[in-house]
């Protein structure tokens, strides 16, 4: 009998110690994350986030599109991911059906992590999917610049980022102003602006104090939305990785391809990549590139081609489709870049041919 009782005990001490072992670990399975890919998604922000997402040894990240949305696949992720772009496009594609299977999606324990425009499609305002107690600040669009962020005591505890000031990249942002209550839901801010921005000859409100990262649930699900981009700087990606961490309990990290001494520089326009008609296999063609140790990729606007990008670049590619809507003052740009003797190219295929010569 001592010897039975003896062997019960061992066991019980042998599972509690295992137990805490695996606490300790935690859960080491890849998060389901599904990334949403289409009209209204655009700019260097969505590449730059399909590649941290599927870099990540933390991650299982799939692209998506509206039709995904509207015949039932959120079920099986973990996390939607909103990238930036326009929100406004986002709803002619997605409708009300779209709308409605993500709040069923958060509802009933999913998670939505949104940034830029993905902040402004869950604002309690008309065609949004009215998930946070905001509604969108009257401003005209103040551009793109560094916008200085700070975190509160709270976002330590929440994000496991430390309280005080860091910089962003912020482009066209809204800013959330307090509107109506949501049902069912509870939020809370965890960073706020510490500057303004403002394009030239703009006038606009201020931004100081008004709310960059928000965080909360939604029904049974969790909900965390910035107006900043934490995915464009590798130095702000300890934010973005963060992020998940209220959403699934623990942050993700990031692998970062490793590149020849001198590869190629490729200029890749990632403006009004959503015009192609199909951004998911642009970004699919994006990621082929960055994966080349060979290449070195550069994502830029048109407005940045204006500023002069191109003399760093080697090469261009513009995805087809996207030039029409392209800024107009970076065409003569282009034309002068083509004429030194660089090759511009409309689609991926020959750039990949012309990097194997």
């Amino acid at each position: 009998m001592k010897c039975a009782h003896k062997s019960r005990l061992l066991l019980a001490l042998a599972l509690l110690c295992a137990a805490r072992i695996a606490c300790a670990i935690g859960d080491t399975s890849q998060i389901k994350v599904a990334l949403y890919l289409d009209e209204g998604c655009r700019g260097g922000g969505v590449i730059h986030l399909a590649q941290l997402l599927r870099s990540s040894p933390d991650v299982a990240c799939d692209f998506i599109d509206a039709a995904d949305v509207q015949t039932g696949r959120l079920g099986g992720y973990d996390v939607l991911v909103m990238p930036g772009g326009s929100g406004y496009d986002r709803y002619t594609q997605l409708k009300e059906e779209g709308f409605e299977k993500i709040r069923q999606y958060i509802k009933d324990g999913g998670a939505y992590y949104g940034i830029c425009a993905g902040i402004a499609l869950a604002l309690n305002d008309p065609k949004r999917l009215r998930l946070i107690p905001y509604t969108r600040e009257k401003n005209p669009l103040r551009g793109g610049f560094s916008a200085a962020v700070k975190f509160n005591a709270r976002a330590e505890e929440v994000l496991g980022i430390a309280a005080g000031t860091r910089y962003f990249r912020y482009h066209d942002g809204p800013l959330p102003a307090k509107g109506d209550p949501v049902p069912d839901s509870e939020y809370e801010v965890l960073a706020t602006f510490d500057s303004h921005v403002m394009q030239k000859g703009k006038a606009t409100t201020p931004m100081h104090g008004m709310p960059a990262v928000i965080c909360g649930r939604y029904g049974k699900g969790k909900v965390l939305v910035t107006v900043m981009h934490p995915e464009y700087f590798p130095a702000t990606h300890d934010v973005l990785g963060a992020g998940f961490k209220p959403l699934v309990g623990r942050p993700i990290s990031f692998t970062y391809p490793k590149k020849s001494p001198r590869p190629l520089r490729v200029a890749f326009y990632a403006g009004e990549i959503d015009r192609t008609g199909n951004t998911r296999k642009v970004v699919e063609d994006a990621l082929a590139l960055v994966a080349r140790p060979d290449v070195d990729l550069m994502l830029v606007s048109g407005e940045q081609i204006g500023e002069g990008a191109l003399d760093h670049a080697d090469a261009l590619v513009i995805p087809g489709g996207c030039r029409k809507d392209m800024w107009r003052a970076a065409l003569p740009l282009i034309e002068r870049f083509k004429a030194q003797g660089h090759p511009v190219y409309t689609n991926f295929e020959q750039t990949t041919k012309e990097n194997k010569q």
